[in-house]
């Protein structure tokens, strides 16, 4: 509804804004849409799903958001548009931020800067590393922020601001963005999350935004069954995932059909937390604590884990290995490395890796038996020590507090396992024969939290 020269309009959080109407002014490609500046200007060949994407940015949509599998192309997408954007219009914004420095930089502006080359000589600004200059009052940037309250000063009557990985990114970050009443908003994630405003734009609140869901099924690799897109997820992608995490894993379901997995309620690590945590950069400090889940030769994998504060790496992971060949890869790494605290899984064959260890003794650490069926230390909250462990483990991945490599297993492992509360109100974890497979890495990552007890004041249950 406009007045006077004026647009009123009601945003969904129920504030209202007014901003002055403007006539669009013209960049150097006047009049191009966004998929004739893909095709024509730029020479490249986008899929329908990214076809659909580019066709919104000329619509009248003020909001629009993405989500979609792995290898899916969202980042190629929102390159283009942000290139296009400060070539419509002038003067003209585009701002792009996101969870970490390396998806804004290596991943999106590494796709600015290639798709920039393809016309480099028909394009008046000048590329940089993160932000793209045709003059002081139209520019792109690319840039993250460990506070919100830093987005400031990015006003223009034509601003577009793109959110990267909109699934891992704090609310109130998304709140700071929309601040800036930016003329589009453009939202990109993975279905990693069960809550929170990328979520809700899927949701109860997608009468207010435009959405587009991309699975597997709808790239041109998967449709075509050979490989026509390189980069984009494969069959041979898909057949992994499948044999790997299980077509009702909530990571097959999420990173490959490209929806929202329902069944992220009842397990201990949400999915949105575990890959959250990959992208997190934390440092190093306290005790170097090693954990070992020792494996019965010939069968799943003995993995060694090493954490040090938040950040937690997988040291080792061999398969097939005896006593004597564990004790000897934990003793010359514990040594080598200076390790402060040696956990190990002593139920069956690790019994022995703890005598053994204990027999020729280690240069720095202190060996700790770990034996999850015990009772444990807080008898009124966990059903036994695995649990308590598994739940000290979930509390530093909800608070943020953790940083982890991106292993496919781990994370398939801590955000598949569920739990559930018994007729004493304690936590008891699923067992793993109902499980499709053994969680070598989570639980030697458990164990590192066996000298750190889970909070007992309160169980911060995840709904």
């Amino acid at each position: 509804m406009s007045t006077n020269g004026h647009i009123n309009y009601e945003d969904w959080f129920g504030e209202r804004y007014e901003s002055e109407s403007k006539e669009d002014s013209e960049g150097e490609f006047g009049q191009v849409s966004a998929l004739e500046f893909v095709e024509n200007a730029l020479g490249e060949k986008p899929y329908e799903k990214q076809r659909e994407i580019l066709r919104l940015m000329d619509s009248d949509a003020r909001r629009i958001s993405v989500v979609g599998c792995n290898g899916s192309g969202k980042d190629w997408t929102t390159a283009r548009i942000v290139l296009w954007w400060v070539h419509r219009f002038s003067p003209a914004k585009a701002i792009v931020t996101g969870p970490t420095l390396r998806q804004v930089e290596d991943i999106v502006w590494n796709e600015v800067r290639f798709a920039h080359g393809k016309a480099a000589d028909r394009f008046p600004g000048k590329m940089m590393k993160s932000r793209y200059v045709i003059d002081e009052e139209t520019f792109a940037l690319g840039f993250t922020s460990n506070s919100p309250y830093k987005i400031l000063g990015f006003h223009s009557p034509k601003l577009l601001a793109v959110i990267t990985e909109a699934h891992a990114l704090p609310d109130d970050y998304y709140h700071a963005v929309r601040r800036l009443n930016p003329s589009k908003m453009l939202l990109t994630g993975n279905p990693f999350t069960n809550g929170g405003v990328f979520y809700d734009s899927h949701h109860r609140n997608r009468h207010l935004w435009e959405t587009v869901q991309i699975g597997a099924k709808d790239t041109p690799n998967i449709i075509q069954r050979e490989v026509v897109r390189p980069g984009l997820i494969t069959l041979e992608d898909v057949e992994d995932h499948k044999q790997e995490w299980g077509e009702d894993s909530a990571l097959y379901i999420g990173s490959v059909l490209g929806q929202f997995p329902e069944n992220l309620d009842d397990v201990l690590v949400p999915l949105s937390a575990a890959t959250a945590a990959v992208e997190r950069e934390l440092v190093p400090e306290g005790e170097v604590v090693v954990a070992c889940d020792v494996a019965h030769k010939g069968h799943d994998h003995t993995v060694v884990m090493r954490r040090q504060g938040g950040v937690a790496r997988i040291a080792r992971r061999v398969r097939g290995y005896d006593t004597m060949e564990v004790s000897g890869v934990l003793k010359s790494y514990c040594d080598e490395h200076r390790v402060d605290v040696l956990v190990i899984d002593s139920v069956g064959v690790g019994a022995g890796v703890v005598d053994r260890l204990r027999e020729v003794g280690l240069a720095t650490a202190r060996i700790e038996a770990f034996n999850g069926g015990a009772k444990a230390k807080r008898e009124d909250r966990f059903d036994n020590r695995n649990a308590e462990v598994w739940w000290a483990m979930r509390e530093r991945y909800l608070d943020g507090e953790m940083d982890t490599e991106n292993d496919d297993n781990l994370i398939s492992q801590v955000s598949s396992r569920e739990y559930t509360i018994d007729s004493k109100g304690r936590v008891r974890l699923q067992s793993k024969r109902e499980m499709t497979d053994s969680p070598d890495e989570a639980d030697a990552l458990a164990m590192t939290f066996a000298l750190q007890p889970a909070k007992g004041s309160s169980l911060k249950i995840w709904v």
